[in-house]
């Protein structure tokens, strides 16, 4: 990001943030004395922590990052793994604060989990036979040329 973007996106991401922090109807991150949200530097900084002398987990995303923020030791290497349900994670975290409940946006899977074998990836998951006919149902008609 460009240094003198910096006012503008921390601006918003205070905003946006503290609305987000409201949706369960509770404030798990209240705004310092000069309107910050306790996690804008954190997201602005767009990288995640890695600690490789801790154990791995599959749930470990934002570890590290939210037990520096409750003052406690972190108990896994953090990072984020394949499989990670990133959506449901960021959402919890921003709702719910450091020890909220988890909150999901109702796909909590991928359809076919990555592999635990480099490259860790999977075949395209298999087109369905009526999707075509889906997709041209809600297509609106075409209108012939004269």
């Amino acid at each position: 990001m460009r240094p003198d973007y910096a006012g503008a996106y921390r601006a918003r991401l205070n905003a946006n943030l503290a609305f987000y922090d409201g949706l369960d109807g509770k404030t798990a991150w209240p705004l310092d004395e000069l309107g910050a949200h306790p996690l804008t530097e954190l997201l602005l900084a767009d990288f995640l922590v890695v600690d490789l002398s801790k154990p791995f987990s599959e749930d470990g995303c934002f570890e590290i990052e939210t037990a520096l923020l409750a003052g406690r030791p972190h108990t896994t290497c953090g990072g984020r793994s394949l499989n990670d349900d990133i959506v449901d994670t960021l959402f919890t975290l921003l709702v719910g604060g450091i020890d909220g409940k988890r909150i999901s946006d109702g796909v909590d899977q991928p359809t076919q989990p990555a592999t635990r074998s480099f490259p860790y990836l999977n075949a395209p998951n298999p087109t369905s036979p009526d999707l075509g006919a889906r997709l041209a149902a809600q297509m609106p008609p075409r209108e012939e040329a004269a």
